[in-house]
């Protein structure tokens, strides 16, 4: 569970208490926090409604990134 909590403070905005609210409430992965619609982040004790779109936005960037590195097809093998 603290591995949890660890990645989720990677979000800015996001500190340890409220890493283990989300963590409790089952948003307990950047992809998960990604995936989540706002009104569901919302609802959460401690989540600035002010932040809560640049939290998603994060995490959704975050996740677009960790999936292109893992295709190869963004690896071009043209040079070889």
């Amino acid at each position: 569970m603290k591995s949890h909590t660890k990645e989720l403070e990677k979000l800015k905005g996001i500190g340890a208490v409220l890493s283990q609210r989300l963590v409790e409430s089952s948003y307990d992965t950047i992809a998960k926090v990604a995936a989540a619609e706002e009104k569901g982040l919302s609802r959460i004790a401690g989540m600035n409604p002010k932040k809560l779109h640049s939290i998603v936005t994060q995490a959704r960037t975050m996740t677009g990134e960790a999936e292109k590195s893992q295709h190869t097809w963004t690896k071009c093998s043209c040079d070889k």
